[in-house]
């Protein structure tokens, strides 16, 4: 469902973009109040259900597709469901998860409130790239190269538990599914800053490339 809806977020950003998002005067501000009025519909329609009723997994995202849609003027209505993702993956069984995210979320705060977590990661990441230009300028670029894919892996998860938050994602599952999206990678940093920015939407791209560490220059 998450990745649905992620899609389905995308396919909105990318046709504002295409649509002359670039020429307000301020485009991060003008796609913040599109996310607030969608999400707004989202609530709204989440209190038209009625009590006690319980959705499929595809008729969730189906409703909020619904929300997303009708939050524009009719002529914009085609262009989102023409370039909306089939959603058939969702008809098929899946095996319940909640405890196993638990864990994981669990695992991850160790014990520590999210926006500690975030900071702490930020103070990482910020010693991990000090001591990459130390280990370039005392002539080790190989160590310095990995302490710097380090300080990118420490920002990034730093960026997307603060995301997580101020999107209300208090389980942090978001979190989750965009580390498993780049999990196992060990390409060099500026491939992998791509692979970090790749995974997010283009609202976010900007705002985690300005966390991330400068490389040290060789």
């Amino acid at each position: 469902q998450l990745a649905a809806w992620a899609g389905d977020v995308h396919v909105l950003e990318d046709l504002l973009w295409q649509n002359g998002l670039a020429q307000a005067p301020d485009p991060a501000a003008e796609l913040a109040a599109v996310g607030e009025s969608v999400a707004a519909s989202v609530e709204e329609l989440a209190h038209t259900l009625p009590e006690g009723v319980s959705l499929t997994a595809r008729q969730v995202v189906e409703a909020a597709r619904e929300a997303m849609v009708t939050t524009f003027d009719a002529s914009v209505h085609g262009l989102l469901t023409d370039r909306f993702s089939e959603l058939g993956q969702l008809d098929e069984p899946h095996e319940d998860i909640t405890s196993d995210r638990a864990s994981r979320t669990a695992a991850r705060l160790d014990g520590r409130a999210a926006d500690v977590l975030a900071a702490e990661l930020r103070t990482a990441a910020g010693d991990c790239a000090t001591m990459a230009g130390l280990m370039e300028a005392g002539g080790e670029p190989e160590a310095a190269l990995r302490l710097t894919g380090q300080a990118d892996a420490a920002a990034f998860e730093a960026y997307l538990v603060s995301a997580a938050l101020r999107a209300g994602d208090d389980a942090l599952v978001t979190v989750d599914l965009r580390w498993d999206l780049v999990a196992g990678d060990e390409s060099a940093p500026a491939s992998q800053r791509d692979r970090f920015a790749g995974v997010l939407g283009s609202a976010e791209r900007d705002a985690l490339l300005g966390m991330l560490e400068p490389v040290p220059a060789p």
